[in-house]
């Protein structure tokens, strides 16, 4: 059954990236041809997420990967470090959109619009369709969800080329595509700056934004039995899944696996952490752990 869920999930992938793929060839070819930097621009950002698809993908298909035994880990942190590289490479082409655009700002430039409303429609198509690919999966998992709101953002983009189009058309206002760019290039770096702040947040083992670690230190002091904390860290082993480890001063009538697995059951079931280590002391020994971190 797992095994036909992962082979319905690579075929989603291998679609959406064909079919955007497609849609990238054809922003960039017929921009060019039509002079619209605004398509050439929406082609980029199609470009970097498709690169986020690649992402996707190959972060759902090292999770089931064997790694050799020194990683203990296995791979899975690799999808960090990709969506690292992804933001700097978009905000990289945002700076060439921005160099472009600002030199045709006085510079009268003829376009064919109906070429780019024509062209920026398939793409809002296609982009719309790869979204409902993954909208299904995007309920269960994080890194796909990612790749769905990529491409649902991405018929949104196409449908401001469109607008660009359709003005062109109707007023004949060239500038407008520049304008247009600039917005395009607006978006990709509000994005992109998310992505890397939080790509450096998870390189540098940072408590995941989808852990509420007020809550979750309620959830855990609220027992008893509990005398202490110390030592808790939370830290993520890649983009979908996170570790907590800590260590628990407890009465001695706590000092049991029962009361240790009690809690572990609470975390897991309350919060999205799938690896919890926790360690048990009696109150003699609060005050005399060496890596005590309080």
């Amino acid at each position: 059954m797992a095994h036909a869920c992962n082979s319905n999930i690579n075929k989603k992938f291998v679609a959406a990236i064909f079919l955007n793929s497609i849609i990238i060839i054809a922003e960039i070819f017929y921009g060019l041809q039509s002079n619209s930097l605004a398509l050439v621009a929406d082609a980029v950002h199609n470009a970097g997420d498709v690169f986020g698809l690649l992402i996707a993908w190959f972060g759902y298909w090292i999770a089931h990967r064997k790694a050799p035994k020194k990683f203990t880990y296995g791979y899975k942190n690799a999808t960090i470090i990709a969506a690292f590289v992804n933001a700097i490479l978009l905000l990289l082409a945002v700076l060439g959109i921005v160099l472009e655009a600002v030199q045709r700002v006085n510079v009268y430039q003829p376009i064919s619009s109906i070429t780019v409303i024509l062209v920026a429609f398939v793409g809002v198509v296609v982009n719309g369709l790869t979204a409902y690919f993954f909208v299904h999966d995007s309920h269960n998992d994080i890194n796909i969800r990612g790749a769905f709101l990529h491409m649902l953002f991405d018929a949104f983009v196409s449908i401001g080329v469109i607008v660009t189009g359709l003005f062109i058309l109707w007023k004949s206002w060239f500038w407008i595509d520049t304008v247009v760019s600039f917005i395009i290039a607006f978006v990709i770096t509000f994005g992109s700056w998310g992505l890397i702040k939080e790509s450096i947040n998870l390189m540098l083992l940072a408590t995941p934004a989808s852990v509420d670690l007020e809550k979750l230190n309620a959830v855990i002091s609220k027992h008893k039995e509990l005398i202490g904390v110390h030592d808790l860290h939370i830290w993520p082993i890649s983009t979908t899944e996170t570790a907590l480890s800590v260590h628990l001063v407890v009465t001695k009538e706590a000092f049991q696996e029962t009361f240790v697995r009690k809690i572990e059951k609470e975390i897991k079931t309350r919060f999205p952490i799938s690896h919890v280590t926790i360690q048990i002391e009696l109150q003699s020994f609060k005050n005399n752990c060496e890596t005590s971190c309080c």
